[in-house]
């Protein structure tokens, strides 16, 4: 009696959907270009980057400070190898740059001197995590 009241618990879980699994997400590294062809945005998980068959792929972002300057620059390099960097002193955009973690999703625009103009950071847990 006992394991048919097992099975019949077990089959309402599994016809109703709560035995699924989370959400989940795998972003390669993108590098999105203008209409005249110029890079301006990067995109992607650090995840993702990792697990890349290739050894092109990175994407993130760094932070230093000398005496009360604070910098921050982001980088990326798609599997095609096209590499784009920026880098800000805005304090907003240094303290979301500052939040990426080993599992962030990455996305960063940039001007055509080098200088990004926004950048974003998700650390859900929806992304992929990195393997070795």
């Amino acid at each position: 009696m006992k394991s048919l009241a097992m099975v019949a618990a077990a089959a309402l879980i599994v016809a109703t959907g709560l035995a699924q699994a989370g959400e989940k997400s795998n972003v390669p590294v993108s590098i999105s270009t203008n209409p005249q062809g110029q890079p301006v945005r990067a995109f992607g998980m650090l995840a993702a980057a990792r697990a890349s068959a290739g050894v092109n792929q990175t994407i993130g972002c760094a932070s230093s400070a000398t005496g009360t300057t604070v910098v921050a620059a982001c980088e990326a390099r798609n599997a095609a190898g096209t590499y784009v960097q920026c880098t800000t002193y805005n304090a907003a955009l240094v303290a979301v740059a500052q939040s990426v973690s080993a599992d962030s999703y990455v996305d960063f625009s940039f001007d055509g001197a080098g200088n990004c103009t926004s950048v974003y950071v998700s650390n859900g847990s929806s992304n992929a995590v990195k393997q070795p």
